[in-house]
């Protein structure tokens, strides 16, 4: 199967040289990690600026080390200058090399056989190599809990999920949400659509006011910046019919994004400067975790839930709590999958 899709593909390449300076010695050891993203760029609102502004200080303020950013921003209509680019750096003895954003995995595992002697991390999704670790995060227990408070919150007994594609993050945000809306009322309608783009707000606009025309009157987003036309078509009804049209954020706390309509009701935030921050500590002190999977959920801190304000009432929330201490405790195990959903479903 031609694996080089021929579709516009946004490439991302951006470097962090580290510069460690001993106290007692004045020679410098560099340390450089980088970065290559096939989606959104490196100053958008979503996991790239967790990457570069919290995840990487905290690292470097810890190491007493000196961050130095170098940005450079390739557009390609092919794959394969993605492999070149994680090439390039690997070339240039970057120790630590993390690959993110969708269908990165296969030139990631093709350049970790290559540069045996670099780390590398991808993350939300898969690669065996014993020089790269995988960062998966357990999106379907934060989307759990987003479920509930939807079923608790809506008005109209109808609720909406739109995901950017069909892949296992996205599959892992869809059936949490089910599961937590079913769970909590199995009266509640779930409208499910696949925009098939993380970068096109008018198409989330298009499918948000189908949605909204439908009854629903919450809707929970997972497609980048195709999200973004959600929150527009949500803030635009407040604004013109007078009521509430909720919006569930994603990825970072997108309580700006609402404004100043006021339409996001929660975010379910993945804590990518979390990962940055354990796997670039990892890296430099010899304890990097190579050809395994690391998971980030409730547990791990690896998800958690930004309340907007007073927008939730506290009886929901005290609701929430119970589900998310019987996640963490092992009493509740979300379903990620169809399969996994299915068989949750019989147990209702």
């Amino acid at each position: 199967m031609n694996r080089w899709r021929t579709a516009l593909v946004v490439i991302t390449l951006f470097a962090v040289t580290i510069s460690a300076c001993d106290v007692k010695n004045t020679s410098k050891e560099n340390y450089k990690i980088g970065f290559v993203s096939n989606t959104y760029g490196i100053d958008d609102q979503y996991f790239n600026q967790a990457f570069m502004e919290e995840g990487l200080s905290k690292f470097a303020k810890e190491e007493n080390i000196f961050v130095k950013k170098e940005y450079q921003k390739i557009d390609s209509t092919s794959e394969y200058k993605l492999e070149k680019n994680l090439r390039k750096l690997a070339k240039k003895d970057y120790q630590l090399i993390f690959g993110t954003g969708y269908n990165i995995d296969y030139a990631v595992n093709s350049v970790s056989k290559k540069y045996k002697h670099t780390n590398f991390a991808i993350i939300d999704s898969k690669v065996y190599q014993p020089n790269t670790v995988s960062i998966l995060f357990k999106e379907n227990e934060g989307s759990f809990l987003a479920g509930v408070i939807a079923a608790m919150k809506t008005k109209t007994k109808k609720v909406g999920f739109i995901g950017g594609s069909n892949n296992d993050s996205i599959n892992r945000f869809k059936y949490g949400f089910l599961a937590g809306v079913k769970m909590t009322d199995q009266h509640v309608e779930v409208f499910i659509k696949n925009a098939n783009t993380y970068e096109q707000p008018k198409v989330g606009t298009k499918i948000a006011a189908n949605l909204f025309n439908q009854g629903a009157d919450i809707i929970f987003q997972a497609a980048g910046s195709t999200g973004i036309g959600v929150f527009n078509e949500a803030k635009n009804r407040k604004k013109e019919l007078k009521q509430d049209f909720w919006v569930i954020g994603v990825d970072q706390d997108q309580y700006q994004q609402g404004l100043p309509e006021n339409v996001t009701l929660i975010s379910v935030v993945k804590r990518f400067d979390k990962v940055v921050y354990d796997v670039s500590k990892q890296s430099k002190n010899h304890q990097f975790q190579g050809g395994k999977t690391l998971l980030y959920g409730l547990n791990e801190d690896g998800i958690k839930l930004v309340k907007a304000k007073e927008n939730i009432e506290d009886s929901i929330l005290k609701n929430v709590n119970l589900y998310k201490d019987q996640i963490e405790e092992g009493k509740l195990t979300v379903p990620g999958t169809e399969e996994e959903y299915r068989q949750f479903e019989k147990s209702l």
